[in-house]
């Protein structure tokens, strides 16, 4: 077995270990589910904050196991984080129970430690026994936040949760897409430096360039809202309409806006909630910032459900802040999104 480096060229073997692996690689997860070619452009090769990091373990020249981390632009303080996520760790079947996975997870940590000081990760409880063998650690689940909008649809169809979801047909949606509501130039930089509330806690460095990377449309039909002041851009919101059993959620990806301006936050809310017949709206915010007192005004409480069961594998001794406190997290639950997605 030889293990290298990702090289340019390798993907359409690549997608063949996903398939071989997965079966309908990347499944229905994603809009894009029958274009794989084009999803792995842009999860390993888009990224604006730049290409995947991805191991290859080869045998009988092809590649026979691989380990993706995507790169993720987390701060802290004002501080650049090195941080990853982990993705698309995959054993062809031929292989699997020879140490292959082991071996390779071995060497591509190994190389990590040089530069990352940890990976980010979302695993389900299928991937979670495997997670902990490489020293993945759970943090905790991050609070969602619910507002019910219409309390007697949700009453009723509140135990279709927990069952299959039947395919209902998607009610239309009367906002634009993303790329149309983020406007070139300072006004977009000026917002997102005005609404940074994360304090010394890990968040994402959110960009124009990486928003419209994120909220592309074949992973989802996200779309987005903004207010206005005086000629001023006021407040973003980017939202996306889910099916829960028979109810329809608007989750609300990102919330852009100043601190304390409850005005411009309730307004877009209301365009949200506006958009589409939707039963009910959720969120993450950050724990007792603004944005959580905002949500809270506009009718906000918190859920006794918290999002997926969020984990790091650590890659260095100390990291600051602790990694392994909620408290020391503010991710938005586009972040948490993006987790599941990829």
């Amino acid at each position: 077995m030889e293990v290298r480096t990702y090289r340019a060229g390798d993907a359409p073997a690549v997608l063949r270990l996903l398939r071989a692996s997965f079966g309908a690689w990347p499944g229905r997860r994603v809009a894009a589910h029958d274009r794989p070619a084009e999803f792995f452009a842009w999860k390993h090769e888009r990224n604006p904050h730049g290409p995947s990091f991805i191991v290859l373990a080869e045998a009988e020249d092809r590649p026979i196991a691989m380990r993706a981390y995507m790169l993720w632009p987390l701060v802290a303080g004002g501080e650049a984080v090195g941080a990853v996520q982990a993705v698309d760790l995959a054993t062809h079947p031929d292989y699997r129970g020879k140490g292959v996975n082991s071996e390779l997870t071995k060497r591509a940590i190994a190389m990590l430690r040089e530069t990352r000081s940890f990976a980010l990760g979302l695993p389900n409880e299928m991937s979670r026994s495997q997670s902990r063998k490489v020293g993945w650690r759970p943090i905790g689940r991050l609070p969602v936040w619910v507002r019910v909008r219409r309390p007697l649809r949700v009453l009723r169809g509140a135990r279709s949760l927990r069952s299959p979801a039947q395919a209902l047909t998607p009610p239309p949606i009367e906002a634009p897409v993303v790329a149309d509501c983020l406007p070139d130039g300072p006004a977009l930089a000026e917002l997102l430096s005005d609404t940074d509330h994360r304090g010394a806690r890990f968040a994402t460095d959110l960009s124009a360039g990486y928003l419209r990377w994120r909220f592309e449309p074949f992973l989802a039909d996200y779309r987005a809202v903004t207010e206005h002041q005086a000629g001023r851009l006021a407040g973003l919101a980017i939202f996306r309409l889910r099916q829960r059993g028979r109810l329809w959620e608007g989750a609300v990806c990102e919330l852009l806006v100043r601190p304390g301006d409850h005005r411009t936050t309730a307004r877009l809310l209301r365009q949200v909630a506006r958009s589409a017949p939707l039963d009910y709206l959720t969120a993450v915010p950050v724990a007792g910032s603004a944005q959580a007192r905002s949500l809270a005004r506009a009718g906000f409480v918190r859920s006794p459900i918290g999002a997926g069961l969020l984990g790091v594998t650590p890659y260095r001794a100390r990291i600051a802040p602790d990694p392994f406190t909620t408290a020391s997290w503010a991710l938005s639950l586009g972040d948490l999104e993006r987790l599941q997605l990829c």
